[in-house]
């Protein structure tokens, strides 16, 4: 069976619907079909990054900003930077 390759805002439907594996498979097919789109790049990493596979979400948002340094990704790698460095001193010494 023959399916038409999926739109980003076909994608950005999915996600909206909570069809998470769907949008995966359709990100992934997409940026295989694309790959100097760096808006598929970001809603990928952004994707790993709702799961939080954070060394994935970096990876594939590092695409995404090399391909448009101006673009939204910077944003979302220091936002999980800042995730990762986050320590809570209260949960060190109980």
């Amino acid at each position: 069976m023959n399916h038409k390759p999926l739109t980003l805002p076909d994608i950005e439907a999915l996600l909206r619907a909570g069809k998470l594996e769907e949008a995966h498979q359709s990100l992934r097919d997409f940026v295989k079909r694309e790959p100097d789109n760096p808006q598929g790049w970001y809603m990928l990493g952004n994707l790993y990054r709702r799961q939080q596979l954070w060394g994935e979400a970096i990876n594939h948002l590092n695409k995404a900003k090399l391909l448009d340094p101006d673009g939204p990704a910077d944003a979302a790698i220091e936002s999980i930077y800042d995730i990762i460095r986050f320590v809570n001193v209260d949960l060190m010494n109980p």
